[in-house]
């Protein structure tokens, strides 16, 4: 078994070829031909974290993979990370392992991958005003992986410790070759971007209906608890919601479920899994007026795409 680090993951790995396999890897989620049983959550609240194992196999890939990942986000006031995680790959013919991959890389690869995959079935075609809220390690993946789809004439960020969203700008002058705004606040980045991205780790939601402006796409990766919620449950409930797993967004998406506790929406309301537009099930975006909404917790069919790429590029 080989063990890969994950700056071995972040240069071998394009981020388009992680899009495309994040994107068959919904599709083949929503048509059922993958098992993926729920995570398993232990929650650590002495020390405000979360500890999550997330298998899955997908036959077609000829790969399952289980993820070991931890939250804690008190972590960086600590000099750690937020999210440390783990990735065993195994061939499922014979069982054996064959890769055992740090995953913070695999993670942030996934996790703008599936942003990616909602920009391009959900955002208006001529989107191309960016706003990324929530500056920490997961934005530079997420910048990253907008990038590959759509025209980013112009990028705003707003973190709530301005340095992170500083340093963010510098580094996507320096790596990407694009122009970061740091704003003032979160409002500034709502109110004049086509897409925006929230990455936080909020308990309270912070963008509010009225600053949205038609034909908004958002892709809210950040809260994966109930009692998380980035977007207010009055936006939730008025736009068009799309989600990665109707079955985990039941359990975890809080932002949903804080829409649906208040009386605003019915989980009915959801109109699809990604995987169901992407496999075209179901319709995504129909006109430029639409607010859409991406709520993602983040599946494990996602590991394990990444896992494949992982597999026949690094495995022997």
């Amino acid at each position: 078994m080989r063990f890969v680090r994950d700056d071995e993951v972040a240069s071998a790995i394009p981020m388009r070829e992680v899009i495309d396999a994040v994107e068959r890897g919904f599709a083949l989620y929503s048509l059922r031909r993958v098992r993926m049983p729920q995570r398993v959550r232990t929650d650590v609240p002495e020390h405000n974290g979360a500890i999550l194992l997330m298998p899955c196999l997908v036959p077609e890939l000829e790969v399952y993979s289980v993820k070991y990942v931890t939250v804690y986000p008190d972590n960086p006031s600590r000099g750690l990370p937020t999210i440390f995680a783990a990735l065993l790959i195994s061939d499922p013919r014979t069982g054996e392992p064959k890769v055992l991959a740090e995953a913070r890389a695999a993670t942030g690869l996934r996790t703008g991958a599936a942003t990616a995959v909602s920009i391009k079935h959900l955002a208006r075609r001529d989107a191309e005003n960016l706003g990324i809220i929530g500056c920490g390690y997961q934005a530079r993946w997420q910048l990253r992986a907008a990038a590959e789809v759509m025209r980013c004439s112009a990028v705003r960020a707003y973190d709530v410790v301005r340095q992170r969203a500083e340093e963010l700008a510098s580094e996507a002058s320096r790596e990407l070759g694009l122009e970061v705004r740091v704003s003032d606040t979160a409002e500034e980045v709502v109110r004049r971007s086509d897409v925006v991205i929230t990455a936080t780790t909020s308990r309270t939601p912070f963008v509010k209906k009225q600053w949205v402006r038609p034909g908004t796409h958002f892709s809210a990766i950040g809260a994966f608890t109930p009692d998380m919620a980035e977007l207010e449950a009055e936006l939730v409930a008025s736009s068009k919601v799309y989600v990665d797993s109707l079955e985990a967004a039941k359990e975890e998406a809080g932002d949903i479920i804080q829409a649906v506790a208040k009386g605003l929406m019915r989980w009915e309301d959801v109109r699809a899994e990604i995987g169901e537009v992407v496999a075209g099930l179901k319709k995504g975006r129909e006109n430029d007026e639409e607010v859409t909404v991406f709520k993602s917790v983040g599946i494990a069919v996602q590991d394990a795409a990444v896992a494949a790429l992982i597999l026949r590029r690094l495995g022997e």
